[in-house]
């Protein structure tokens, strides 16, 4: 991919102007030079330098060379042309385009930019899609994992030697690599105890399957530690295991509800599947929270919560700090060339709406 080297040129000349930069009018390699090395055209490496110049890096005398401009200082942004790259399943959450904030205002603040990619996960997957991203010079992998997905041979191999990428919301089984995430066993615990708190005594839980994900897999352990540490039986029919993208998810659901009449409470998540939760629970009859007690494991319809048939009662992820923590990563290993294997976990906040009752003051 010769016609991006030219994003290669441009970081190996602010390296050097990095390590030169309190020594104005020291003098850089010529087209000439930067086109030899990098085995190119002398069109691509002064296209490299013309940038650089442009923003104020660096001077060109005519048949004398090209240098450091003298208004470079200690402060002034050496990483221009930087970038990261997230890659994300989708863009349809609310959690995902927070994400995306707080990374992009963390980077931001190094002198990165964010570069968001939404891609199968059959694209994902392939032999060459992330060795073109390598290739055209992106310095760092934000990863937001797929359910089910089978991360590409080119990426583990990246983080296995050293290349800065940080998983976000879920870490990997039998693979160690740096991540940020939601603590979900705490997250499922804590919304069980609200609703045992508020008097519930039966609650059920309508998740997808464990092996869609450590995140999914996390929550119902959560579920089943508020249940073993209170001392309450725990019925298996109690727990619907749905898959995302059943085409029967309404009436399967309406089936869980009614064979399951002594409910008084019930964990789920949002999006399609709350979608779904609502439209079941509307048709069995029941009312919320009088009769059934509901909380969200997310937060995808807080800007019309009052338009809802009952305002959902939630866990919210610190989604916007998930980004950050991430970026800050990213940004770590780019500065210190080093990269280690961190392992960051973030609480989550309990928003509390009309699908569950009020405890009194």
């Amino acid at each position: 991919m010769a016609k991006y080297l030219y994003a290669d040129i441009k970081e190996y000349v602010l390296k050097i102007i990095r390590e030169n930069k309190d020594q104005p009018n020291f003098r850089l390699p010529s087209e000439n030079q930067l086109a030899a090395r990098f085995s190119t055209t002398r069109i691509t490496a002064k296209r490299a330098l013309t940038d650089l110049q442009e923003e104020g890096y660096l001077y060109r005398i005519h048949g004398k060379g090209t240098f450091i401009s003298p208004t470079v200082s200690e402060n002034k942004d050496l990483r221009s042309g930087c970038f990261v790259c997230i890659f994300l399943p989708n863009l349809n959450s609310r959690f995902i385009t927070d994400m995306i904030c707080g990374a992009r205002l963390e980077l931001q603040r190094h002198g990165i930019h964010l570069l968001i990619v939404n891609e199968t996960e059959s694209e994902i997957n392939g032999n060459l899609f992330i060795r073109q991203y390598v290739d055209l010079g992106i310095k760092g992998f934000i990863v937001f994992p797929n359910h089910q997905s089978r991360y590409a041979p080119d990426l583990l191999s990246l983080a296995l030697n050293k290349f800065p990428v940080v998983f976000v919301d879920r870490t990997l089984r039998d693979f160690d690599v740096s991540c940020v995430t939601s603590d979900h066993t705490e997250m499922a615990k804590k919304a069980v105890q609200f609703l045992f708190d508020r008097g519930c005594r039966n609650v059920g839980f309508i998740t997808r399957p464990p092996e869609h994900s450590t995140s999914i897999y996390q929550r119902i352990n959560g579920y089943e530690k508020a249940h073993i540490e209170n001392a309450r039986t725990l019925p298996a029919k109690r727990v619907l295991y749905l898959n995302r993208d059943d085409p029967d998810q309404e009436e399967t659901i309406l089936r869980f509800l009614r064979d399951n009449p002594e409910m008084d409470g019930l964990l789920t998540y949002g999006s399609i599947i709350g979608e779904n939760v609502y439209r079941a629970i509307t048709k069995a009859g029941i009312h919320v929270p009088e009769q059934l007690q509901v909380i969200f494991l997310d937060d995808e319809y807080a800007d019309f919560a009052d338009l809802l048939p009952f305002s959902p009662t939630c866990i919210k992820q610190n989604s916007i700090r998930i980004g950050q923590e991430a970026a800050r990563l990213i940004c770590k290993y780019i500065d210190s060339r080093n990269v280690t294997i961190d392992k960051i976990i973030i609480g989550s906040d309990i928003i509390e709406r009309g699908s569950t009752v009020h405890s009194d003051p």
